[in-house]
C-alpha cells in the first residue's frame, strides 16, 4: 500500500517526485489511488503498475540481474 510522503524517481527525471503529485499529474481519481499495486523493493518503489517504473530500476547494459513481473488483474463481480 501507499503511504504518505513516497516518493519515487519517474523514469527520465533526474529528481524524484511524491507519489500523490505523480497521482494527480496523472489525473488518477483519488477513489482509485489505493487500488494500484506498487512494486517495492524494502522501501524503494521500483514500479507504479500500470503507470511508471522508478529510473534507477531501469534495464541498461550495467544490468546483472533482471526480475520478470506479469501482473493480472481480475474482472470484479457484479
Amino acid at each position: 500500500n501507499r503511504l504518505n510522503g513516497d516518493r519515487f524517481q519517474p523514469l527520465g527525471i533526474s529528481g524524484t517526485k511524491k507519489l500523490k503529485d505523480f497521482f494527480i499529474d496523472e489525473k488518477v481519481p483519488r477513489s482509485q489511488r489505493d487500488n494500484i499495486p506498487i512494486l517495492v523493493d524494502g522501501n524503494n518503489i521500483i514500479w507504479i503498475v500500470g503507470y511508471q517504473i522508478d529510473g534507477r530500476f531501469k534495464v541498461t547494459n550495467q544490468t546483472k540481474t533482471q526480475l520478470n513481473v506479469t501482473v493480472s488483474f481480475l474482472q470484479p463481480r457484479n
